[in-house]
């Protein structure tokens, strides 16, 4: 039992490390524009932090979502795991990558997707990018600071249509 308190001891400690450094490296790369760190970091996103983030924790909190969508090329279901804040029949993602990133092109190709969020899936449409400022009322004041400490210029407002059904992915 002993044994089991230190791994799990060990595995949280890692876990919150790697939140702090992923933070700074984060903030650090998108205030600096630079490029080929911008594409480590979605490299490391893509292939370490989402893949974990699909499994064990998008949807289910108040902040980590899941946005279902379809490839607009391929036509395969994709689950992407996104922060996002609900008010009311609104859903705003920060975009703190710019809006150059597939899974924002196929959800405004298909006009619609489903974000699981708070336990909850819903339906959502009319995708559109606006400027931060112009939804920051909308979000509770940390996570506002959030999207300025990450320097966010833009993000996406998307329409909460109702429930979802079932889920595409």
């Amino acid at each position: 039992m002993r044994r089991l308190f230190k791994v799990l001891a060990v595995v949280v400690g890692v876990v919150v490390v790697e939140q702090i450094l992923d933070t700074v490296l984060m903030m650090w790369a998108l205030r600096s524009g630079n490029p080929r760190v911008i594409g480590l970091l979605t490299w490391y996103h893509k292939h370490v932090t989402n893949p974990v983030m699909v499994r064990f924790f998008s949807g289910r909190s108040a902040h980590a979502a899941l946005l279902h969508h379809v490839g607009r090329r391929s036509g395969k279901a994709y689950a992407t795991p996104l922060t996002a804040h609900r008010s009311e029949d609104t859903i705003i993602v920060p975009l703190p990558y710019g809006t150059k990133i597939d899974w924002l092109r196929n959800l405004q190709a298909a006009g619609q997707g489903v974000v699981k969020l708070e336990g909850r899936s819903f339906t959502v449409d009319e995708p559109e990018v606006v400027p931060v400022d112009s939804v920051m009322e909308l979000l509770p004041s940390f996570v506002a600071r959030l999207f300025q400490l990450h320097d966010t210029k833009e993000a996406l407002r998307l329409h909460v249509s109702g429930p979802a059904e079932q889920m595409s992915a």
